[in-house]
């Protein structure tokens, strides 16, 4: 194994690369290089290390973990003009490891929804899941299985517009009917006359008028 830099020691050393994530420094009197994580290069947030340091620069840093055979390094904690310790009791330093570690043991894997069971959870009484794949914590909300959108939406539209097209359909025969209705009437009353039953009776009243006017002449 490697020899490694001294924990909470400071040190001015040489930017080696750069990275999306931080910077890798060379730590003197040592072959193994410190990674500066790009949340411990400033007290303000940092999105690209590229556009703070580049490779060749010097800096001021200090040794906050020795894991793994890694070196984690902070210059947040460190004067940069001087190199003064501006967290001598390591309390930053141990505050920003403690969320570090809790953030990667808190990661959980992605939650893969499979087919919907026929079940409910005994763990939070849910619908759609088993016990043992619950992820309801005590005291936190609940949360339940939904319809897909396009199925609830379906249901939704599905009954009223079926009523709706039949009540219109059998209000539109109506009309229809009473419409003709109306024509056969209004149409009987105009042809009346001109109808060839009318017509004959016309003449027969005429031959009738005819007769009997001889009659009385005779």
């Amino acid at each position: 194994n490697e020899p490694l830099p001294q924990l909470h020691t400071i040190f001015y050393g040489e930017v080696a690369s750069v990275q999306q994530y931080g910077v890798f420094v060379k730590i003197p009197g040592y072959r193994k290089q410190g990674l500066v994580h790009k949340s411990q290069m400033s007290k303000s947030r940092v999105e690209d290390p590229s556009e703070m340091l580049a490779t060749g620069e010097k800096v001021y840093c200090k040794v906050i973990s020795v894991e793994n055979n890694k070196v984690g390094l902070s210059m947040k904690v460190v004067s940069q003009t001087s190199g003064r310790d501006e967290d001598s009791a390591n309390v930053q330093s141990s505050m920003d490891l403690q969320k570090n570690r809790k953030f990667h043991k808190g990661e959980r894997p992605k939650i893969e929804l499979g087919a919907v069971l026929d079940t409910n959870c005994k763990k939070c009484g849910g619908h759609g899941h088993l016990a043992q794949d619950c992820f309801h914590v005590a005291g936190g909300k609940g949360y339940d299985l939904i319809e897909e959108e396009d199925e609830a939406l379906e249901s939704h539209e599905k009954t009223p517009k079926q009523k709706s097209s039949k009540s219109k359909k059998k209000k539109n025969k109506k009309e229809k009917k009473s419409k003709k209705a109306k024509k056969r009437h209004h149409g009987s009353s105009e042809s009346d006359e001109d109808s060839p039953r009318h017509k004959k009776l016309k003449k027969h009243k005429q031959r009738s008028r005819k007769s009997s006017s001889s009659d009385s002449d005779g």
